[in-house]
C-alpha cells in the first residue's frame, strides 16, 4: 500500500531505528487501527502475520520494553504536518485514571489546530492528584526549547494549573497566558485596602454578564482578570493573564482542544485506558503512538474533508468529526488491504509534503 510505504520513509526519516523496528511500529499503528483499543491481545490479534497469537503478543510486549524515543519528535513532526499559521496556542491539562490501584496520571501539553489538541509532550507522573510546579515547569521547557518563545502565542491552563511558582515561571519567560482560578483566590484590587475573593466581582456585572481585563494583584502578581457569568451556567468563568489581551474569555473557549484530544485518546477513538500498563515508561511509550496514530487520522480526514466536504446537520454541528472522518477513510482502506481499492489516499507525508493519489 503506498500510504505505508510513506508511513515507513517518513518514520525512517525522523526515528533513529533499524528497519525492522519502523517496519513493527507501522504493524502496530494498522492493527491499533482496526481494533480501535491498546489492549496488546486484540492488537496482537489484528496483526497481519503468519505468527501465531501468542507470538506475536510476545514481540509487543518486547517492542514495548526495548524501543526508546526522542519526545521531541512528536513536536517536529506535528509542525512539519499542520500548518498553525501564527504563533500556536498552548493547552495544557492532565488526564488520568486508575488500573486496579494503580494510578495512570499524565501531564500533556499540545497544541490548539481547528479544535483539537495536537499532543507534542507529555509526563507520565508517579503519583495521582495534580501536577506539580517542577513538572510544569519541565514540559513547557521542552516546548520552548522545541519551538521557541516567539512561536507561542498564549498558554490555556484550567483551575488545577495555578500557584505564585507556577505563575512567576511564565512571567519571568515572557510566556502570555490565560488561566482559570478558582472563585475564593484572595486578590487585591477590588476593594481598596484589603484582599478580597476574586469572586467579588460578580457584582459588578453588567446586562453583558462579563468583565474584562480587571486590574488585579494574585500571589503578588499583577494580573488582568474576566468574568462571565453565563446563562444557564453552573458556575461564573473566572480567568486571570499577565497580558492585557483583547477578548480573553473567547480566546480561553479555545482550551477545550485539549478535551477533544482526551475523548479521541480515550473512549472516542483508541481507547487507552484499555490498557494494563502501569509501569511510567510504557505508558509514555504508549502515548507516543496514539500521538502518531491521532495525527495521521487526523491529518486524512482534513484531506477528505477538502475533497467531500462534511455534512453539517440542522443544529448546525458537524456529521462527523474531522478526526473521526480520517479514522474511518484509514479502517477502510485497511480492511480492504489484501484487495484492489478503488482509490486511496497517500495517508503520510514525507516532510509535510501532503499527496493524494489514485490506484
Amino acid at each position: 500500500m503506498q500510504q505505508i510505504s510513506e508511513l515507513e520513509t517518513t518514520l525512517n526519516h525522523f526515528l533513529d531505528w533499524n528497519k525492522a523496528r519502523i517496519s513493527f511500529l507501522i504493524q502496530i499503528l494498522q492493527a491499533l487501527f482496526l481494533v480501535r483499543t491498546v489492549n496488546l491481545t486484540q492488537i496482537a490479534q489484528a496483526f497481519h502475520s503468519d505468527a501465531k497469537e501468542e507470538s506475536v503478543y510476545r514481540r509487543i510486549q518486547r517492542f514495548f520494553k526495548n524501543f526508546s524515543f526522542d519526545m521531541s519528535f512528536v513536536a517536529v513532526l506535528a509542525c512539519k504536518f499542520f500548518t498553525w499559521g501564527e504563533p500556536c496556542i498552548l493547552l495544557l491539562d492532565r488526564t488520568n485514571w486508575k488500573w486496579g490501584k494503580t494510578h495512570i496520571n499524565i501531564l500533556v501539553l499540545s497544541i490548539e489546530h481547528l479544535g483539537i489538541g495536537i499532543p507534542i509532550f507529555w509526563i507520565v507522573l508517579k503519583t495521582g492528584g495534580s501536577s506539580a510546579t517542577k513538572d510544569r515547569v519541565k514540559i513547557l521547557k521542552r516546548v520552548i526549547k522545541a519551538i521557541g518563545k516567539n512561536n507561542i502565542r498564549v498558554l490555556l491552563a484550567d483551575r488545577e494549573f495555578i500557584g505564585e511558582a507556577w505563575f512567576r515561571f511564565l512571567i519571568e519567560q515572557d510566556i502570555p497566558f490565560v488561566v482559570r482560578v478558582k472563585k475564593n483566590s484572595m486578590v487585591e484590587g477590588v476593594r481598596q485596602g484589603y484582599a478580597v475573593p476574586i469572586s467579588t466581582l460578580l457584582s459588578r456585572l453588567g446586562r453583558r454578564r462579563a468583565i474584562e481585563n480587571h486590574s488585579v494583584v494574585l500571589w503578588k502578581h499583577r494580573l488582568f482578570t474576566s468574568v462571565e457569568y453565563r446563562k444557564g451556567a453552573r458556575e461564573p468563568m473566572i480567568i486571570v493573564s499577565n497580558r492585557d489581551l483583547p477578548d480573553p474569555l473567547a480566546l480561553y473557549r479555545w482550551r477545550w482542544g485539549i478535551e477533544t484530544l482526551f475523548e479521541y485518546l480515550k473512549s472516542r477513538g483508541f481507547r487507552m485506558e484499555d490498557t494494563h500498563m502501569t509501569d511510567p515508561k510504557k505508558i509514555e511509550k504508549l502515548l507516543f503512538i496514539l500521538a502518531v496514530a491521532v495525527c495521521w487520522a487526523y491529518k486524512i480526514g482534513e484531506l477528505q474533508a477538502r475533497r467531500v466536504p462534511i455534512t453539517i446537520k440542522k443544529h448546525g454541528r458537524k456529521r462527523k468529526s474531522i478526526f473521526r472522518v480520517g479514522l474511518d477513510l484509514i479502517c477502510q482502506v485497511l480492511f480492504r488491504r489484501d484487495q484492489s481499492p478503488m482509490q486511496e489516499l497517500t495517508v503520510f507525508p514525507y516532510l509535510g509534503l501532503i499527496t493524494e493519489g489514485a490506484t
